[in-house]
């Protein structure tokens, strides 16, 4: 716990560019507000012109962007520590016995997870405010102690799946000599699809849609959703639960391939290996 400590301490300075922790969150908060901002106002002026807008849905909308700018955030930790590990010869440093990197990317993830809470409750709020006056509409959130204890909780429940997901990518990116850095996007572009951010994944065809209502992020969404936007407390309970199990399996499998891919990369020679 002690090395996580100093990790994640290491990690929250490291995002934040080495400025401030309050300066650093503030600039942070700029991205997923500004994501926030254009995806609702695309959904306003598409539904406005087609004469179908319902503020429901623009609440939909904004809190599915903003929860995905969170995750997007923190889950690929673990892929672009690598990355960055590698091309300055850093990781090498890091990776002194077979545990050590597997501490050193979950101290990396929850400074992540720390810093993008912080920025996405801070885009929730200003992009809500800055819409409902822009937009002159009222955007129906729930605001009150109960519904920000569930989202809260929601949000810390994601964090297994999220760690298992970086693991995961985490086990190629030991291996990658090129543009592993740019794997993050491509899983992010996916995700955008099928996690149910902007649209819920019941529209697309079969089997996609299966595949979109099975992983934990649509369902950790969703259940924010109900926290926040339809107070309904047991499609809440179902949703986070489901969430987190899943979550944990995906997490305890991905530990176990990062392990053999790590024991296979220290084997070769590839943690050593300086490349580019």
């Amino acid at each position: 716990m002690r090395s996580v400590g100093a990790v994640v301490w290491l990690g929250i300075y490291h995002d934040i560019a080495w400025t401030s922790p309050v300066a650093g969150i503030i600039l942070l908060s700029v991205a997923p507000t500004a994501s926030a901002m254009t995806t609702s106002i695309i959904y306003w002026l598409g539904a406005s012109h087609a004469g179908s807008f319902e503020s429901s849905k623009l609440a939909y909308v904004l809190v599915g962007a903003v929860l995905y700018a969170h995750i997007a955030a923190y889950a690929y930790a673990p892929t672009l520590a690598i990355a960055e590990g590698k091309n300055l010869s850093i990781f090498q440093h890091v990776y002194i016995s077979p545990k050590s990197s597997e501490l050193y990317l979950a101290g990396r993830t929850i400074a992540s997870f720390l810093i993008s809470f912080g920025t996405s409750m801070i885009a929730l709020i200003l992009a809500g405010l800055v819409l409902s006056h822009l937009l002159h509409t009222t955007i129906p959130l729930i605001e009150n102690p109960e519904s920000v204890l569930l989202l809260v909780a929601a949000l810390f429940l994601n964090v297994p799946a999220a760690l298992g997901l970086g693991y995961l990518l985490g086990s190629y990116s030991l291996f990658a000599s090129k543009f592993e850095w740019a794997l993050p996007s491509y899983v992010a572009g996916i995700l955008m699809v099928f996690s149910g951010a902007l649209f819920p994944p019941s529209i697309l065809p079969w089997p996609l849609s299966a595949f979109g209502n099975a992983l934990p992020f649509t369902q950790f969404i969703s259940a924010a959703r109900d926290a926040i936007i339809f107070g309904s407390i047991s499609s809440y309970i179902s949703a986070l639960e489901y969430s987190f199990v899943v979550g944990v399996v995906l997490l305890g499998a991905s530990l176990l391939i990062y392990r053999a891919s790590a024991k296979k990369a220290r084997s070769e020679g590839v943690i050593d290996r300086r490349l580019a």
